[in-house]
């Protein structure tokens, strides 16, 4: 099965995911089963299941939970048709940030468009009370794929600001 015919909807690249992860996505394998595994950033399985589609075109969706003492804020969701066969079939990567894992009582996350002037420490006492005793750090940890430098934020970027609604 090509990856055309297999596609992973939710969550995107660099979604910021809770818990338990929410996947959404179309197409199959042999027998319709898909098989879905999360992983951290150093590579270790920390969530390992199947679910079902109709046929190799159905929509499907899904949740796993993920274990209370994640070690990173970072990870990959993999997902791919399931055949039973010893070679590993094509599997779609996608790379996700850890809400849980990044601040406590993480819920969603929303997006900020940087104005000419505001700081990451700024942009937090905006955020409101789930950033009192935390700070900025959450926002640039939920953010490390595109601001390298703390300090170095810039009019029109836009963030992903962890939420607890």
């Amino acid at each position: 099965m090509s990856r055309q015919q297999f596609r992973l909807d939710q969550p995107r690249p660099n979604d910021m995911v809770g818990d338990p992860v929410l996947l959404a996505g179309s197409g199959g394998g042999f027998e319709a089963t898909i098989s879905i595994r999360v992983l951290d950033a150093n590579g270790v399985v920390v969530a390992d299941t199947f679910t079902m589609a109709r046929n190799l075109t159905s929509p499907w969706q899904a949740q796993v939970p993920l274990p209370g003492a994640l070690t990173t804020s970072r990870g990959v969701v993999e997902v791919g048709p399931s055949t039973g066969a010893d070679e590993a079939p094509a599997r779609v990567s996608v790379p996700v940030f850890f809400g849980t894992r990044i601040v406590a009582g993480f819920g969603s996350w929303f997006l900020h468009v940087v104005q000419q002037g505001e700081t990451l420490s700024g942009i937090a006492a905006d955020a409101g009370p789930l950033y009192i005793g935390s700070g900025w750090q959450p926002i640039y940890e939920a953010n490390a794929d595109i601001v390298a430098d703390p300090n170095l934020i810039h009019p029109g970027q836009v963030l992903r600001i962890p939420a607890d609604f």
